[in-house]
């Protein structure tokens, strides 16, 4: 299936790039086309944002289309809370989303949020819970990355301290500030490659630390100036969904891999996507 989805409406931008998904539901489309809806709330939220567009079988093969060709821009998109509180979200023709003002709706850690999504007459509808809990202790070390033989390459741990007594889901990402001495021209940020070591979760180590490696290249003669750190703490479906297009996109090119079937908390006629919460916390080191 092939559709238009950017991946992090907010979250996910930092470390997953790339607007255009691929992933194999065949098993679940029987070739039909599908209503994918998509929709992460966090209390950190400035936007609350639902992307709403419609997908194509691979079976077709890649066509020239654009992300915009996939968008539904007619949807009604509504967000409720457990007290009837509700916020109608606007189509934005710059984000291809429909928006609201975060100020419109509180979210709320440990609350319970309904979508309803109406699509050429069909209702479509999910709930999803938001996290109770921030990540609140991220630490950080960099070194050389002595794997091979290009100079300037640079290592970065990530040690996040779990929080306690259940299940926790991670997302990691992070970028590095550099600048060079004498010059005026500015710095430069180049976002931290973790890869799979993005995705973190505690389910064998309860009640520990856990960590993420990630790299990047630091030019010679160059001093990093700061760090700035994201760690997502998501609902289940959400890090199984990021972490199934992260894999998909990785292996997008190899023959002899399986597309891996992301799920969906979408009800409704031919419904596919993701509603779903998260807490963000952002942490930035300065040298």
């Amino acid at each position: 299936m092939r559709y238009f989805k950017n991946t992090i409406l907010l979250l996910v931008s930092v470390w997953l790039a790339g607007c255009e998904t691929n992933v194999d539901a065949s098993d679940l489309l029987d070739q039909q086309q599908l209503i994918v809806i998509n929709g992460f709330l966090s209390p950190q939220d400035t936007i609350l944002k639902v992307q709403v567009s419609k997908s194509e079988s691979k079976a077709r093969g890649r066509t020239n289309t654009t992300n915009e060709d996939f968008v539904i821009k007619d949807a009604t998109v509504i967000i409720k809370d457990e007290e009837e509180n509700e916020v109608s979200l606007i189509y934005s023709n710059s984000s291809l989303s429909y928006e609201a003002p975060a100020t419109d709706l509180l979210i709320t850690p440990g609350k319970k949020y309904f979508l309803a999504t109406t699509v050429q007459g069909k209702e479509y509808t999910s709930s999803c819970i938001i996290p109770l809990e921030q990540v609140t202790g991220i630490e950080q070390s960099i070194g050389v990355d002595n794997r091979d033989d290009f100079i300037g390459n640079r290592k970065m741990k990530v040690t996040i301290e779990d929080i306690k007594e259940k299940s926790n889901y991670y997302v990691v990402g992070a970028e590095a500030t550099y600048s060079f001495e004498g010059d005026t021209s500015g710095e430069t940020t180049r976002d931290l490659d973790f890869e799979f070591n993005r995705f973190i979760t505690d389910t064998n180590r309860e009640n520990s630390v856990v960590t993420a490696d990630g790299g990047f290249f630091l030019p010679g003669f160059a001093e990093i100036t700061k760090v700035k750190i994201k760690v997502a703490n998501t609902e289940e479906i959400l890090y199984n969904a990021l972490r199934a297009e992260f894999i998909n996109n990785y292996n997008d090119d190899n023959p002899f891999t399986e597309s891996v079937i992301a799920p969906t908390n979408i009800e409704g006629e031919n419904g596919f996507g993701v509603f779903a919460g998260y807490q963000l916390t952002e942490k930035e080191i300065t040298f």
